[in-house]
C-alpha cells in the first residue's frame, strides 16, 4: 500500500485551547527565501513577523503549514536545509504543525477536523505563494464554509514567464492572486487590520 501523501504532527498537551480564528501560515521554509521581497512599505517577513507576535499574544490558534517535496531532484524534501522553518516563522511549543505534499493542506489531513474540534470558523492566511498554496488551501476552505482571511502584506509571489514568452513579475501576480481570491468570497486584508478584527 502507498504511504500516506500527508502527514499532520501530534497535538501537544497544552493545545486544546479553542478559539473562533486560527492563523494558518503557510510554506514559509527556506527555499522560499527569495520570494519574500518588498511588494510594499514592509517586506511580507517583517509583516508575518509582526502577524506572529500580535497572534501569539492572543487567543486563536495557530497552524504551520510546511511542504515536503516527494521528487527526487527536489530541494524542499524533508531532511534538506531548503525545507527548514524560516526564523521568521519557526514554530512555538503548542502550535500546530501541519505537512504535506501538495499544496493543499485539507488534502488527506484532519486539519478540517481538527479547526472544527477548536471551535474556529475563521482562517487568517499568511505565506507562500499568493497563486500557489495560499490559493488552493484558500479556495478549499471557502467550499468548506470557513470565512477565509488573506493577509496580503504578510503573502509574497514569484514572477511567472507565460507560455507566450511575456514575463508576469511578482508583485503583478501578487495582485492577480488578491483580485482573484476577492472574487472568489475571501476578505483581503493588511496586518494593521487584521490585529483590530481579530
Amino acid at each position: 500500500m502507498a504511504p500516506p501523501r500527508c502527514q499532520v504532527l501530534s497535538l501537544h498537551p497544552h493545545e486544546g485551547r479553542s478559539a473562533p480564528s486560527a492563523l494558518l501560515v503557510v510554506a514559509m521554509q527556506q527555499v522560499h527565501a527569495g520570494l519574500l521581497t518588498p511588494l510594499g512599505t514592509a517586506g511580507p517577513t517583517e509583516s508575518l513577523t509582526l502577524l506572529l507576535k500580535e497572534w501569539r499574544g492572543g487567543e486563536g490558534c495557530i497552524v504551520h503549514v510546511r511542504h515536503f517535496s516527494r521528487k527526487a531532484d527536489a530541494s524542499c524534501r524533508a531532511g534538506r536545509p531548503e525545507a527548514d522553518f524560516l526564523p521568521c516563522a519557526t514554530p512555538l511549543p503548542g502550535e500546530r504543525v501541519v505537512t504535506t505534499h501538495v499544496d493543499d493542506p485539507f488534502v488527506d489531513t484532519d486539519l478540517d477536523t481538527w479547526l472544527r474540534r477548536h471551535g474556529v470558523a475563521h482562517l487568517v492566511v499568511a505565506g507562500v505563494t499568493t497563486t500557489g498554496a495560499i490559493m488552493t488551501l484558500t479556495r478549499h476552505a471557502l467550499t468548506l464554509g470557513f470565512d477565509v482571511t488573506v493577509v496580503a502584506d504578510a503573502c509574497a509571489d514569484q514572477a511567472l514567464l507565460a507560455l507566450d514568452g511575456t514575463r508576469w513579475e511578482a508583485s503583478t501576480m501578487h495582485g492577480l492572486g488578491l483580485a482573484l481570491l476577492e472574487r472568489q468570497g475571501a476578505e483581503i486584508s493588511s496586518v494593521r487590520d487584521v490585529h483590530r478584527t481579530c
